[in-house]
């Protein structure tokens, strides 16, 4: 048991389970995406880019969905390692800097870290931090966006976690289409499915943006920034029934 290690273990052992826990929604919508499409949660380099030559001999790298890099630190005393991070730009998850891929580089990660990535363009739903499934009811979760200048698209999948209703359209499948440009950020937003989910609201943590923000519309109709609730950290909270998020 991780308390058997002493406090500074069970510490960052309590971290990653609570990460896992914030997670959840998008753990549950791969899971979606295997039923669905056939893709695994859990990619290969070589499966995420097969024309990528240097991913064919990656053992220890993978792609957790489809917009989350993980490699792991497999030995003890490491201050980091070396790694592959395929083509593209990506977030580091625990310093939101942005680093290029299509090279093998060293990442630093002291015992309380593990090199982690988020795939520029992601949209990753992410809930409060709960003990257990359950603990807590919400009437919001958190969409962390990663700005790109470009198109990206996501998706979040959310049913009654049980049971059969699923497949009789009581789901709710979300598609967040990104475009990014060098001042603005617009996010349109798809429903499809008869389930409602118990929270109400996104809150969005805009990470990344290039620009600052002087105008938010949502479903063209302009908002003061006071009911946006936007602050120092570029956080928004919407209605999460929004078609489409302008930010200028």
């Amino acid at each position: 048991e991780p308390w058997m290690f002493g406090d500074e273990i069970t510490g960052i052992v309590k971290k990653f389970i609570e990460l896992r826990y914030q997670l959840l929604p998008y753990l549950y919508t791969t899971f979606w995406q295997y039923l669905d499409e056939g893709i695994p949660m859990i990619k290969s380099l070589v499966l995420y880019d097969q024309e990528d030559a240097q991913t064919h001999y990656r053992t220890d790298e993978f792609i957790y969905g489809d917009k989350i890099f993980v490699c792991p630190i497999i030995e003890p005393n490491s201050k980091g390692r070396r790694l592959y991070l395929p083509k593209g730009r990506w977030y580091n998850y625990w310093t939101n800097k942005v680093v290029i891929g299509g090279k093998e580089m060293w990442v630093d990660a002291d015992i309380e870290s593990m090199p982690v990535f988020v795939k520029d363009g992601s949209i990753i739903p992410k809930y409060p931090i709960q003990q257990y499934v359950g603990e807590k009811k919400f009437d919001e979760i958190t969409l962390d966006v990663y700005y790109k200048k470009g198109k990206e698209r996501s998706i979040l999948f959310d049913d009654a976690h049980d049971g059969y209703d699923y497949t009789k359209g009581r789901y709710s499948l979300r598609t967040f289409k990104m475009t990014g440009k060098p001042d603005e950020l617009i996010i349109q937003q798809h429903k499809t499915g008869k389930y409602n989910t118990g929270y109400t609201k996104f809150r969005l943590n805009l990470i990344g943006m290039p620009f600052k923000i002087t105008k938010i519309q949502i479903d063209k109709e302009e908002i003061p920034f006071e009911e946006a609730k936007v602050n120092g950290d570029n956080v928004l909270v919407v209605d999460k029934e929004f078609s489409e998020l302008h930010i200028l």
